[in-house]
This record gives C-alpha cells, structure tokens and sequence, in this order.
C-alpha cells in the first residue's frame, strides 16, 4: 500500500492536470480567469497546488462545462449532468431604503448544475459590494438550502420581501450581523466598509451567493 504521502501527491497532480485541461480549453490563464471572474493570480495558484474555495470551483466547473465531482474526483465523466436545474432570475428594483431592493421577477431563466431544486438568481445593484467581487450587473446564484457560513456573500430577505447582499460577519440566536461598504464619495475612491445587525424574526430567509457571474 502506498504511503498516505505519495497519494496525496497523486490526488494533488492529478487535480492540477484537470486544471490545466480548462485552461487549455480557455485559451490561457487569463482567459479562464476572464470566463470564470477569479483572478488570474488565483487560477495561477491553483495550477501550483492551491485549493480553491467552494465558490471558486462552482466557477471553475460552470466556466469549463464539467461536473463538480470530475473536477474535484476525476474519473471518466467530465461533462456536467444534462439535467441542470431552472434558475428563476431577479432583478433588484430600489425600495427606498439604501442597499436594500425589491425583488422582480425576469422572464428568462438560468441553469446551473447544483443540488439545490430552489436556487434562484438576482441581478446585482448597487456599489455597496463591489470589494467582494459583485459589481452591479453581476449574477448571482443564490442556493436556499446551502448553509451559509461566515466571511460568505449572502442574500437576506426581510419578511416586507426587502432583500439585500451583504457579507456575513457573525449570527447568534438574536441578531444577524453584516457586512457592506459605503459608496465611494468620487470616482476610484476607497469604499467604507461599515457594519449592520439584522433582527432575526425579521429575516425570512439567509442564503449565501455561492456563484458570481458577468451578465454578457
């Protein structure tokens, strides 16, 4: 039996050669970094034997149209499952009160390989946060029933349907606390960060983004 060491090396290089494989079928680094809104210093880490993150490998997987289990286990089905889910899609319409939106339902639907049959999607709106990586425009997917954990992009959803995307910070019995970043007082300017508590019996629900997307 080989020792716990040598399989562990086997596992590592054969996930960055299933790496390799989606960036050659890119084009380059910079195109998967480009198709898959990680950045190019990240795909590079990755092909040294860095680990993505969850999200990360949701991209990873979606951009390159593979399945999740080739891309984390290998073996001989790459292509992601035909049988994607429908992804409602949302937009945010403002609601009075900063950083926070009234959902509209598109016309149109997504679809997304991803365990979750209520996935939803919402457009992103506003700057509040552009320093996590969702820019107005952006797409993002939303999985109700994958547990949220802290440092994550969520969606929260007050009882009066007014939703808002903020990083969550910490959460107890009582209160929900969040993250967002003040809109810049001019161009290219630094944003704010600041911090917010939500009352939990006003949230109807708390999911994290566990996708980002450029709208084409």
């Amino acid at each position: 039996m080989a020792p716990q060491s040598d399989i562990d090396t086997e596992t590592d290089s054969d996930f960055i050669a299933r790496i390799a494989r989606l960036v050659t079928r890119a084009g380059g680094q910079n195109a998967l970094a480009r198709a898959t809104g990680l950045s190019l210093g990240a795909i590079q880490r990755y092909l040294k034997g860095g680990e993505p993150t969850r999200g990360a490998l949701i991209r990873l997987a979606t951009a390159g149209n593979v399945s999740l289990d080739w891309l984390v286990y290998g073996g001989m089905d790459e292509q992601s499952s035909p049988a994607h889910n429908p992804v409602p899609v949302y937009g945010f319409a403002e609601c009075g009160l900063q950083g926070w939106y009234n959902p509209v339902r598109y016309k149109i639907n997504a679809t997304l390989d991803w365990p979750d049959p209520e996935l939803y999607a919402v457009v992103a709106s506003g700057l509040s946060m552009v320093p996590e990586g969702i820019h107005p425009g952006h797409i993002c997917i939303i999985s109700p029933n994958t547990r949220a954990h802290t440092g994550d992009a969520v969606l929260i959803r007050r009882n009066d349907g007014a939703s808002t995307i903020k990083r969550l910070v910490r959460e107890d019995d009582t209160w929900v606390h969040v993250q967002g970043w003040l809109d810049p007082e001019k161009e290219n300017a630094p944003q704010i960060p600041y911090t917010d508590q939500i009352k939990r019996s006003v949230i109807e629900q708390l999911a994290p983004v566990i996708f980002i997307k450029r709208r084409a």
